[in-house]
C-alpha cells in the first residue's frame, strides 16, 4: 500500500475516530459527575492566548478540595466579538469533580449532553463514509504496460555503414538517361 494512501486513511478515518472517542469519553464523564460529582468553587488564575491557534484563549484555573489540596485545570474559549463574556484573571467558576479522582473534573455549563454526542457522532460517521467512498472511487495508478522486445534483426549500430540497395542487374551500372 503506498504511503499516500496510508496517510490519507489516517487523516480521513483515524482523526474522526479519535474525535468520536474523545466526545464519548467527555459524555461519560458528564454522566459520572451528574451521579456522584462534588461541587467546588474555582478561580481563574491566568488567561493567555493559545500558542497553536491565536483564535483561542486558554483560561487556567485552580480549585481547592475539602482536604486543602488544590487541583489545576484549563479550558479554551473562542475569541468572539465584543458582546461575548470572556473570562479574566480572578473570575470565579464552579467545578464538578469526582471525589476519588479529582483530576477528572468539568466546569459547570461545559457538560457534553446526549444531543451533542448524537450530533457529533452522526456528523463524523457521514464524513468518514464520504471519505471511504471517495477513496474507493479514486483512480488508482496502474503499472505501465511492459514494452515489447525490439527484434534484434532490425537494430543497427551507428558505427556500421548504411547498407546499399541491391542493384537490378548483374553487370556494371550504366547510366541510361542524359541530364
Amino acid at each position: 500500500m503506498p504511503m499516500n494512501a496510508v496517510l490519507l486513511g489516517v487523516l480521513l478515518i483515524g482523526a474522526p475516530l479519535v474525535m468520536m472517542v474523545r466526545l464519548l469519553l467527555q459524555h461519560q464523564l458528564t454522566l459520572e459527575l451528574r451521579e456522584r460529582g462534588e461541587h467546588a468553587r474555582g478561580e481563574a488564575v491566568r488567561v493567555r492566548t493559545s500558542w497553536m491557534n491565536g483564535k483561542y484563549r486558554v483560561v487556567e484555573y485552580v480549585f481547592h478540595l475539602p482536604d486543602g489540596s488544590e487541583v489545576r485545570g484549563e479550558y479554551k474559549e473562542h475569541r468572539r466579538g465584543f458582546a461575548a463574556r470572556r473570562a479574566s484573571e480572578g473570575d470565579s467558576l464552579e467545578v464538578l469533580y469526582l471525589p476519588d479522582t479529582p483530576h477528572r473534573h468539568q466546569r459547570v455549563d461545559a457538560e457534553v449532553g446526549l444531543f451533542a454526542v448524537l450530533t457529533g457522532v452522526f456528523g463524523l460517521v457521514v464524513f468518514m463514509s464520504l471519505a471511504i467512498i471517495v477513496m474507493m472511487n479514486a483512480p488508482s495508478k496502474k503499472a505501465p504496460a511492459p514494452h515489447r522486445p525490439t527484434p534484434s534483426g532490425r537494430l543497427r549500430t551507428y558505427d556500421e555503414p548504411t547498407p546499399r540497395p541491391k542493384s537490378r542487374g548483374t553487370g556494371p551500372l550504366h547510366q541510361t538517361d542524359d541530364y
